[in-house]
């Protein structure tokens, strides 16, 4: 019987569904083991796009464990290392602004037992696992995950050649770790430029500077890092601190973010990682990489430079209706709002289906 089924018949009958799972009359996997490849894998997918929340019971508090993202390729990753950590999870959600899959409770206990706390990461600052450091298959799909998750790729002229640039960043809430007259100093450049989000170099406070230089999220600082160790023979850049974002709470974030754009370093990050293959940004990373190679190194014509700007023109960064509703259907046919483009439009925030 489908997950799904169950939480309908729960609901019906004002059942509650994680209490069953709680006493054993439904059973994912048990033990969870936390030293699996699924679950390794798992953690990283929550760590990037997914929550741990806690919800109110008839009798305690229980955790509920979700995933959103508008790529379903994604969600069907997800999917996968919740069946590999040995947990259940129901059916793909439509809703705003994103595609959402929860998953078992059980596993959502166990993440938290492994280190990933729930709420916001930003103001937890999870740490990676020690697995990631001592296994590197499990540190490439991490970077694969991230990339596909947290990260982006761009091609762009620059005095006539072609530029191409992998990166990923992270977020860490430095509210706690700034004075009254820094936070209210940030307050007023955030009501100068008129939006939440500031680059840093507006921010002239060596001070405010210095303490978010010196406060990198854990777990993009250990990726740097691990990244480094793994590969001992390449140079890399540092990851810094680029944007400043202020939450509606009045909450203070930095964001974090790497950047690969030397030559080398590129055909590194796409030949032994790339992006997790079938996502919409997997597909754009190879579209884009190989026009990069094809032109690189050289002063690009007039018409080559069209032809580069055609292929950014063909592989968009928003994820189009049309290829989101034909992967929902072909991942998860039993998705009735799968088919309606219309509503996957409206709900996604998009002007065209196209």
């Amino acid at each position: 019987m489908k997950v799904r089924t169950i939480k309908q018949f729960c609901n019906t009958f004002n059942i509650d569904f994680d209490e069953l799972e709680q006493k054993g009359i439904l059973r994912p996997n048990y033990p969870i083991d936390m030293y699996s490849k699924g679950f390794i894998n798992l953690k990283t997918h929550v760590l990037n796009e997914g929550r741990i929340s806690p919800r109110k019971s008839k009798l305690h508090v229980v955790l509920t464990l979700g995933y959103s993202n508008q790529d379903p390729v994604l969600l069907k990753y997800f999917a996968d290392a919740v069946k590999g950590a040995g947990g259940t999870r129901g059916e793909p959600c439509l809703e705003t602004y994103a595609l959402v899959l929860y998953a078992s409770s059980v596993l959502a206990r166990a993440l938290q037992v492994s280190g990933l706390p729930f709420g916001r990461k930003t103001r937890s600052n999870p740490s990676l696992d020690p697995l990631l450091s001592r296994d590197p298959e499990l540190f490439r799909y991490h970077i694969q995950a991230t990339l596909s998750e947290e990260g982006w790729c761009s091609l762009r002229i620059k005095g006539r050649r072609a530029r191409f640039d992998i990166a990923w960043g992270r977020s860490v809430d430095i509210t706690d770790k700034l004075s009254k007259e820094q936070k209210e100093q940030i307050y007023r450049l955030i009501e100068e430029k008129g939006r939440r989000k500031i680059s840093i170099k507006v921010i002239g406070n060596h001070d405010i500077r210095s303490i978010m230089e010196s406060n990198p999220p854990t777990s993009f600082d250990q990726e740097v890092f691990l990244f480094s160790i793994f590969h001992k023979d390449k140079e890399l850049s540092e990851g810094r601190p680029t944007k400043v974002h202020l939450s509606k709470e009045g909450r203070i974030t930095a964001f974090w973010e790497i950047h690969f754009t030397r030559p080398d370093l590129i055909d590194l990050i796409h030949n032994e990682y790339g992006m997790l293959p079938g996502t919409w940004k997997a597909k754009r990373l190879e579209n884009l990489y190989e026009i990069y190679r094809k032109y690189r190194g050289r002063k690009l014509t007039d018409e080559e430079i069209q032809k580069i700007g055609k292929a950014k023109e063909e592989n968009p960064h928003k994820i189009p209706v049309i290829w989101i509703s034909e992967k929902v259907q072909e991942l998860f046919p039993g998705v009735k709002w799968g088919k309606d483009m219309e509503s996957i439009r409206v709900k996604l925030g998009r002007k065209e289906i196209v």
